[in-house]
């Protein structure tokens, strides 16, 4: 009897230890925003628990490793015929249920001419957000970026 009741309360134990480290875990959505002056991209914890932000970068393909990939900041160094914005958020923790803005990029007179240089630049190239929880496990998010 005794040996059912340990057995018993080790078990609950456990899923009740998986529960709360599920329950806490944050969920990343990309949200890709088009109007006709402006184009921005976002990201949103969705999940219950802090989204601790350990790196963003862009990559060529899908399928390839973070460390190929391209910090933001990089990808728009060259100047571009429409004012962008771009935030630093490696090392960034964003609380449950917030989003915060990636880049924004304000399309001015030369509308046309500076989103088709801005798809030429970043079209076909895949968002890639890797992020951990409270507990350090960590999470990739990749994203095609379509303008």
């Amino acid at each position: 009897m005794a040996l059912g009741a340990i057995t018993f309360s080790a078990l609950s134990l456990a899923f009740q230890r998986s529960h709360s480290r599920k329950s806490v875990r944050p969920f990343c959505n990309v949200i890709q925003r088009k109007t006709d002056n402006r184009l921005s991209v976002c990201i949103q914890n969705a999940g219950m628990g802090p989204m601790r932000i350990q790196r963003i970068v862009l990559l060529a393909n899908g399928g390839d490793p973070i460390q190929t990939g391209i910090p933001l900041e990089e990808a728009f160094a060259l100047e571009l015929s429409a004012e962008v914005s771009v935030q630093h958020l490696d090392a960034f923790v964003l609380a449950p249920l917030q989003d915060t803005e990636l880049f924004r990029c304000e399309f001015g007179a030369h509308r046309d001419e500076a989103k088709s240089e801005l798809r030429g630049k970043l079209g076909g190239y895949f968002l890639c957000i890797v992020y951990s929880d409270l507990y350090d496990d960590v999470y990739e998010k990749k994203e095609a970026l379509i303008f």
